[in-house]
């Protein structure tokens, strides 16, 4: 029989095998209806049904009463083994599974999710902590720090060597500072812009309230694309268009991000490297607020998973939760190998990480459709060079106007090193050497 995981990140819960990822669902269910909803449907009627619809039950996983009581749940726990048998029924699950769980659940959580999965019709033969499977195998010197973005709020796991064993140490929840508080503060901006470019406001009836929500992943990705984007809203035949860029993004969410470095300085100062997924480091504000980011692909959960299954592994209904993992033989190899080497893998470019060497032409008139070369807008022309060498990245700048790294005016020719952040004279976006694993 197969292994599967269950990722239990509530934006998104996931379910995979060794191949690819099975089934996404974000933690939100909707009773609206007859039937409860759950994942993206009940995500896609939220402001349409907001006493109906329920988005903590895995972040507050407890058996108290719910605040809204109703006739299909009696609390939280009875909401997540909904959404658990719901996500188990679109697979048709009944195979042996691997919980990769949030650093912050605690002892009393971790207990009523065994007692969940002991009525599933899966068997749970693993409990591991999510952020170790993504993080803990580094060897830096320096304090590793996980940032895991949930629904409501932000988690920093730190982790460092103990008897050559990465080793889960604090855990730190920062409140309002998740993917929900993301999604407020740019909904909130985009409604600011179409009431001062078209004076309308989204937010004057549910229906189109939901619909800035239902559409504002895609307005995202296609800002960083093409920086500036028209969106429209279509209400009862009438058609209302407003413009943003990038840096509206950016922006609005910049408190949100500064409370998050807020916290990361008083655990680690300056001298961390800040793991994150993909697909979160290319969140507009990320790379602009937060530094020392090392992007970590999304597929090192399972690589590391598989690798260390003997030892996350047992037997279904006596299970402990794995916090540390020991070294394979290849990975203290690798250790050895790469433990002097900090210099960075990648850039970030319009949020966007390329490996380097690299080449980026800049100016304000860069075209980016032609050929396949890398072009950034600004207000200066010229063209930097990005090249490797044994000690450092190398990069030479053949533009007239002035570059700043770290804030500071740069020669012509620069030594960079990891976390880096070059500015260009006009650039909506500055660039960040980083390091993906």
């Amino acid at each position: 029989m197969s292994v599967h995981i269950i990722e239990l990140n509530d934006r998104n819960i996931c379910l995979r095998n060794e191949d690819e990822i099975l089934i996404q669902s974000p933690g939100f269910a909707n009773i609206a209806n007859k039937n409860p909803v759950f994942g993206e449907d009940a995500r896609k009627t939220a402001r349409l049904h907001p006493r109906h619809t329920f988005s903590q039950f895995w972040s507050q996983l407890s058996l108290d009463p719910l605040v809204n009581s109703n006739n299909h749940f009696r609390h939280q726990a009875d909401l997540a083994f909904a959404h658990l048998n719901d996500i188990a029924r679109q697979h048709d699950l009944k195979d042996e599974v691997i919980f990769a769980v949030p650093s912050n659940y605690n002892r009393n959580q971790l207990s009523i999710l065994l007692g969940l999965v002991q009525s599933c019709e899966f068997d749970a033969v693993g409990l591991v902590d999510m952020p170790l499977l993504m993080a803990g195998n580094t060897d830096n010197p320096a304090m590793t720090v996980y940032l895991d973005i949930q629904l409501h709020q932000t988690v920093l796991t730190t982790f460092s060597l103990q008897d050559n064993k990465p080793t889960r140490d604090k855990v730190i929840q920062i409140p309002g500072t998740g993917l929900i508080a993301l999604h407020d503060s740019w909904v909130n901006m985009v409604t600011d812009e179409f009431i001062k470019q078209s004076r309308f406001d989204p937010h004057h009836n549910a229906e189109t309230e939901q619909y800035v929500y239902n559409q504002l992943e895609d307005w995202l990705g296609r800002s960083l694309q093409d920086n500036e984007i028209l969106m429209e809203i279509n209400n009862k035949g009438s058609v209302y268009q407003a413009k943003i860029n990038r840096g509206h993004f950016e922006q609005r969410v910049r408190n949100i991000f500064a409370r998050i470095n807020s916290e990361l300085e008083a655990i680690a100062g300056n001298n961390y490297d800040l793991h994150l997924p993909e697909s979160d480091a290319s969140l507009p504000g990320v790379s602009l607020y937060l530094k020392n980011i090392t992007a970590v692909r999304e597929a090192m959960l399972i690589e590391n998973c598989l690798t260390h299954l003997d030892h996350i592994k047992g037997d279904a209904g006596s299970l402990s939760f794995t916090a540390s993992l020991p070294q394979s033989k290849q990975q203290r190899t690798r250790a050895k190998k790469e433990q002097s080497d900090t210099r960075p893998s990648h850039i970030l470019v319009n949020h966007r990480a390329y490996s380097l060497p690299v080449s980026i032409q800049y100016g304000p008139n860069s075209d980016e459709e032609n050929n396949n070369a890398i072009y950034l807008e600004a207000g200066e022309n010229g063209v930097l060079t990005f090249s490797v060498t044994k000690e450092s990245v190398q990069l030479e700048n053949s533009g007239s106007g002035a570059i700043q790294i770290n804030g500071s005016s740069a020669a012509s020719s620069s030594a960079l090193k990891l976390g880096d952040v070059i500015n260009l004279p006009g650039a909506s976006t500055p660039l960040q050497l980083i390091q993906v694993e």
